[in-house]
């Protein structure tokens, strides 16, 4: 006897009730635990920090962790990084979007928090890597670490000290990472 996993789509999640997070794996469920304290309150700087300099350049969208990016169709992805930001020029109307923005991101930032499983961040990596996500930085609050994947590939492991910069996303854009551990 088969089993079938029922396979959800991009507006079946919008449907959801209640207001827990959801993400999208080609078409199945993952529930999105809470982040606590540490990993939020870095993400909370990171997000800061991009916020004055992604204004005043105008240069796009700036969401938080409840910014919804769609990275796949049929099968639907759906994720919800921790910081994400797009171009404007890459969103439909250059307008922030009601619903999930219908691209990948230009940038994403994962945090890796308590209530991760194992291999969570890994295979969001991939799923980023897939849909040609150009910059993701993956912050390793455990071991004061922020790995940077250029177009999926690991480029950089930055410690106390090291500088995150936006590269060809955000040009101009610099972050030590002594700072996001603050």
């Amino acid at each position: 006897m088969s089993v079938t996993t029922r396979l959800y789509t991009v507006e079946a999640l919008m449907e959801m009730p209640g207001d827990e997070p959801w993400e999208l794996w080609e078409g199945e469920l993952q529930q999105v635990g809470g982040a606590g304290g540490e990993a939020s309150g870095i993400a909370g700087e990171i997000f800061v920090a991009l916020h004055p300099f992604v204004r005043r350049g105008t240069l796009g969208l700036l969401t938080g962790a409840d910014g919804a990016y769609i990275l796949a169709r049929d099968p639907d992805t759906v994720v919800v990084p921790d910081v994400g930001f797009v171009r404007w020029d890459r969103l439909p109307g250059g307008i922030r979007p009601k619903g999930p923005i219908p691209v990948p991101p230009d940038l994403a930032v994962e945090v890796r928090s308590p209530t991760d499983r194992p291999g969570r961040i890994n295979a969001k990596l991939i799923r980023y890597r897939r849909a040609g996500v150009p910059l993701v930085w993956a912050v390793e609050p455990d071991r004061r670490l922020v790995l940077v994947y250029v177009r999926g590939e690991l480029v950089a492991e930055l410690g106390d000290g090291g500088v995150l910069d936006g590269g060809d996303v955000l040009p101009g854009f610099a972050l030590t990472v002594t700072e996001i551990f603050a």
